[in-house]
């Protein structure tokens, strides 16, 4: 596909990359890393997002949560993450999931010094909305080869538009994600929950 680049926010081009399948195997190596670090806490930890999905283009920023059954061990959680180099940005209007961004490339800090794929970090409660609707949309898509094609369309569509923005791009793509979600019974205060943290 042809990019319009005379006519598009360029910053919107630059995000989006074909499938590697190199994202699943840092996933993997992270989450060994996180889970070493978390050991003791019975925590879950998924890769969501674009990047977890085969053959889908997205941006090469992994999406990680690490799901926590037990509120009350957030505190502690969050400590251990700060130790090995990342900072709490807080649930960022989005309630029961907490932000966590690497302090540099070299975070999560091991004994060897390496750098790691960019990364968003998530410690999302086992009951938040954000979790459901993360886990929700990755496995529709994994079990749906056809929305897998439509979403990629939709998001080549989206970056050939004149005078598109990131906002908009994020907003058309959040109705599509909605549109699936209906298909996987999540109520209407959800799905204008999740509406209202996208817009």
């Amino acid at each position: 596909m042809i990019f319009n680049n005379d006519s598009i926010d360029l910053m919107i081009i630059d995000l989006i990359k074909p499938y590697s399948s190199a994202w699943k195997k840092e996933f993997e190596k992270l989450k060994n890393v996180l889970e070493a670090a978390l050991l003791d806490l019975g925590i879950d930890i998924q890769h969501v997002g674009s990047t977890s999905i085969p053959e889908l283009c997205a941006k090469p920023v992994l999406d990680i949560d690490i799901i926590l059954a037990d509120k009350i061990l957030l505190n502690e959680v969050a400590l251990r993450l700060e130790k090995i180099g990342y900072f709490n940005r807080g649930e960022q209007g989005i309630t029961g999931r907490f932000a966590f961004r690497q302090n540099s490339v070299y975070a999560p800090i091991t004994s060897i010094k390496q750098i790691w794929q960019e990364h968003h970090l998530y410690v999302c409660f086992a009951d938040s909305l954000a979790l459901k609707n993360h886990l929700l949309f990755r496995d529709a898509l994994l079990e749906d080869i056809t929305l897998v094609n439509r979403y990629a369309a939709l998001k080549m569509e989206l970056v050939n538009q004149k005078d598109m923005t990131r906002e908009a791009y994020t907003k058309q793509k959040t109705e599509f994600i909605i549109w699936v979600l209906i298909s996987r019974g999540l109520e209407a205060s959800e799905l204008q929950e999740i509406r209202n943290a996208n817009s």
